[in-house]
């Protein structure tokens, strides 16, 4: 009996081992992603789903990033060294949006940005997290798009860049242009052209000329005033998709959008 029992308790001992939680390996960490030369899509704001219609970009290059809120284009600088990621301050254009809606989740967004702390891989995507470890943004491959070209566009202006932020141009007003190999024509309350030169992303315009008839009002005459003389001291330029960047000294810049 003594033998019985004493096999009875080893037995016991044995399956209780044997029942014991088993001790795994740790999680891998997250994969990491390098930013830089990449553009997304949000998919989801803090968990939220965004409108499928109109989706915030993001694109980053060159230590910047920028894109579309929801109304508004943006655009900022970041860095990123492994997972840990910062953005901004970011400027961006001033235009209302048309529903409350996009009001709403372009809102979610631009503060979302303000959060973000660490990035990681998330399948084919990424994730953009805040102190915690939360995920803010998720993010998915945007669409490739082919860039429209610079020569034969006609291009309408959407944003006048100045001290570090990006405005509108005033409503009910137009600004076109259009440039062929070696010459740029426009038009915005006058109709304005010039000699231009093309070097790889360097561009270079002017001098530009223009009728002199009066604008409608003063805020047009300066609106007008500031454009042609931004064109004029332009050295380079950018396309993304039909949005075409030029860049000037200062911080000074115009943002045209395929019409």
């Amino acid at each position: 009996m003594r033998r019985l029992a004493a096999l009875m308790l080893t037995l016991t001992a044995l399956l209780s081992a044997c029942a014991a939680p088993v001790t795994g390996t740790p999680s891998p960490a997250p994969s990491p992603i390098t930013l830089h030369g990449t553009s997304w899509v949000v998919t989801h704001i803090k968990g939220a789903a965004t409108l499928a219609e109109r989706q915030p970009t993001m694109a980053f290059a060159d230590a910047k990033v920028g894109g579309n809120a929801s109304c508004n284009n943006y655009s900022g600088g970041y860095t990123q060294q492994g997972v840990t990621l910062t953005i901004g301050p970011v400027a961006q254009t001033a235009m209302a949006c048309a529903e409350d809606t996009l009001t709403k989740q372009e809102t979610a967004f631009t503060g979302a940005l303000g959060e973000v702390k660490q990035v990681r891989a998330a399948g084919t995507g990424a994730e953009l997290l805040d102190g915690s470890g939360s995920p803010v943004l998720t993010l998915a491959p945007a669409p490739k798009m082919t860039p429209k070209p610079l020569v034969g566009t006609t291009w309408t202006l959407s944003g006048i860049v100045a001290n570090q932020a990006v405005s509108t141009p005033l409503v009910d007003t137009t600004v076109t242009m259009t440039l062929n190999d070696d010459s740029l024509s426009g038009k915005a309350c006058n109709r304005f052209r010039g000699p231009v030169k093309i070097d790889g992303e360097n561009l270079t315009v002017g001098p530009l000329i223009s009728t002199k008839m009066a604008c409608p009002t003063e805020q047009e005459s300066k609106q007008e005033a500031t454009v042609l003389a931004t064109l004029d001291s332009v050295t380079s330029y950018e396309i993304e998709g039909d949005t075409l960047t030029l860049s000037a000294p200062d911080n000074k810049g115009l943002v045209f959008t395929a019409s």
